[in-house]
């Protein structure tokens, strides 16, 4: 909560003792020693309390006791009749003196109870921002100088880790650079900037932010500060993808039924006769080798067609208890047997553990996980496969040794037919993710260090949802 100032009201007894001591030994000092305007000029030390003392009209209280006693010292202080300069001069000057004292100390607790109401309103509006919004401050030249917590928590960061830096710490690449020079040129221009830009946490975790960016500017019209005020959209855009993933899944669909009809059965007919064919020619036959690759390119595009019907039309997970190691196990094996692979090394490191799953999905989410990491390695490297179980879930890190993914590919390869491969339909990933999804889990790139390979990380949950809510939920 915004932090109040201090009440003085814990000092207004020791003040007022002390308010009232001194204006009784004023009062007997006059009395003892009447020096005129002198001692009686003493009581403005005792309005000028008031600005110390929490009661309001203090001041006031204090003046109208000091006109009292000067007036009473004046009639009984005497012995004979006061001078007429001490009557008509003296004394009203001192009473004039006090109430443009207490004027003057009244004047400035307005002033002072104002600027504390006005503190603690933006106090409390700090803190009401702070807890709605992700908050940063920066100079004229990008250097953050401000963040909030929940800003830290967003970017995964600490503050003293953000505290110096530029808003590139946390930039994802996913924007071209025109995207950030128009922002700049708008909020240097002195104008209110508004957009939705995705970042990157430490962690290199993406997240969306519906971002304000406000200048401040100078008497001339020049910024010495901005400040940028952040609301997290990634779950809203999440489901903007899935929306429009769901409308292109639609029309896969009817695509698939088409592809379905009109390709996989008469492919079916052309390689029964071609094996046929082949298998009235001699093996050394010039064209027994040309239909044997026409068949090979067959079977290709049959399972370019399979994945394009499970893409689009994937059936609910049958569940029951899973051996999440025996999976991997046997899915590396399955990489073994393929003679594009046979250089490649699987290292599984998994503790025993089960799942609530669909063994022959996930045997072939992990099937398609080890044979891009064996291609992206050209057929000869080592697969780091390692498997961590708590309470709600496992999740499995899937590491290859080769290239790794190019920042500017990292947000397009689970993007149904986006394929780098001189061959293949580029469903593999989309359909190891929602594979992964419908076991109530996710499937994200990590972000290894550049040349170090690229990582998978699955997660899947140890008692998901039935399949039948699985199958109502895509």
């Amino acid at each position: 909560m915004a932090k109040m100032p201090r009440p003085r009201a814990t000092l207004d007894r020791p003040l007022l003792l002390a308010a009232a001591a001194l204006t009784a030994g004023i009062f007997a000092l006059d009395l003892v020693l009447p020096l005129g305007a002198a001692t009686g000029t003493l009581y403005v030390f005792v309005i000028l309390l008031g600005f110390w003392i929490q009661a309001t009209y203090f001041p006031v209280v204090a003046a109208a006791v000091a006109t009292v006693l000067l007036i009473a010292d004046t009639v009984i202080g005497w012995s004979g009749p006061p001078p007429s300069a001490i009557i008509f001069f003296n004394r009203p000057l001192m009473t004039l003196i006090f109430w443009v004292t207490a004027a003057i100390v009244m004047r400035y607790l307005r002033i002072e109870r104002r600027s504390e109401e006005q503190v603690r309103q933006l106090g409390d509006l700090k803190y009401a921002l702070d807890q709605a919004a992700i908050v940063a401050t920066t100079d004229v030249k990008g250097r953050i100088t401000y963040v909030n917590d929940k800003f830290c928590e967003i970017s995964k960061y600490s503050r003293d880790e953000l505290l110096g830096q530029d808003h590139r710490i946390i930039n994802s690449g996913a924007h071209p650079k025109e995207y950030f020079r128009e922002l700049w040129r708008t909020i240097a221009n002195g104008h209110v900037w508004h957009g939705e830009i995705l970042n990157r946490a430490k962690d290199g975790s993406p997240y969306w932010v519906d971002t304000t960016i406000v200048p401040f500017v100078d008497a001339q019209g020049r910024p010495y500060q901005y400040t940028a005020i952040r609301n997290d959209i990634t779950a809203r855009k999440r489901a903007e993808e899935k929306l429009r993933n769901q409308a292109s899944l639609a029309r896969v669909g009817q695509m698939a039924a088409v592809v379905a009809h009109e390709v996989r059965n008469p492919l079916a007919g052309i390689k029964g006769a071609l094996q046929i064919l082949a298998s009235r020619r001699e093996d050394d036959h010039p064209e027994a080798s040309v239909m044997r690759d026409i068949v090979a390119r067959i079977d290709g595009l049959g399972v370019l067609v399979n994945d394009l019907l499970q893409f689009a039309g994937p059936t609910p997970p049958r569940l029951a208890p899973v051996e999440v190691r025996r999976v991997l196990e046997q899915a590396a094996e399955a990489v073994r047997q393929d003679p594009t692979a046979q250089g490649v090394e699987v290292s599984i490191v998994a503790p025993d553990g089960t799942i609530e799953a669909d063994a022959e999905l996930l045997h072939g989410l992990f099937v398609n996980l080890f044979m891009n990491a064996a291609q992206a390695m050209q057929g000869t490297g080592r697969i780091d496969v390692v498997a961590r179980f708590d309470a709600a879930d496992v999740e499995i890190t899937v590491r290859d040794h080769g290239p790794g993914v190019p920042d500017e590919m990292r947000e397009r390869i689970f993007e149904p037919f986006f394929t780098t491969k001189s061959r293949g339909g580029g469903l593999g990933l989309a359909i190891a993710r929602r594979t992964a999804e419908r076991h109530d889990g996710s499937l994200e790139l990590g972000r290894p260090r550049e040349g170090t390979g690229a990582e998978i990380i699955v997660t899947l949950a140890r008692r998901p949802l039935t399949a039948e809510s699985n199958g109502r939920g895509e």
